[in-house]
């Protein structure tokens, strides 16, 4: 069995022109609940997202950069 280390964690997809993300939120019985959004790069879009993560109590967030399509906003 895997060891749970994340029990609240959010997955990113990144495309051209948006990204998916998927918040995984797992109880103390192992239960999983998932919620899955799509956002545009646009800087607003960002903000919603950040908003949306906040929402759900998410701090851990991961994403697979395999394009050119992901430029940090600082």
């Amino acid at each position: 069995m895997l060891k749970l280390v994340y029990p609240i964690c959010c997955g990113i997809d990144v495309h051209k022109k948006f990204f998916v993300a998927t918040i995984v939120q797992t109880d103390y019985q192992g239960i999983s609940t998932y919620y899955q959004e799509q956002f545009s790069t646009f800087p607003s879009e960002i903000k919603r997202f950040y908003d949306w993560l906040v929402l759900y109590n998410c701090f851990n967030v991961c994403m697979e950069s395999t394009g050119k399509y992901w430029i940090p906003i600082y």
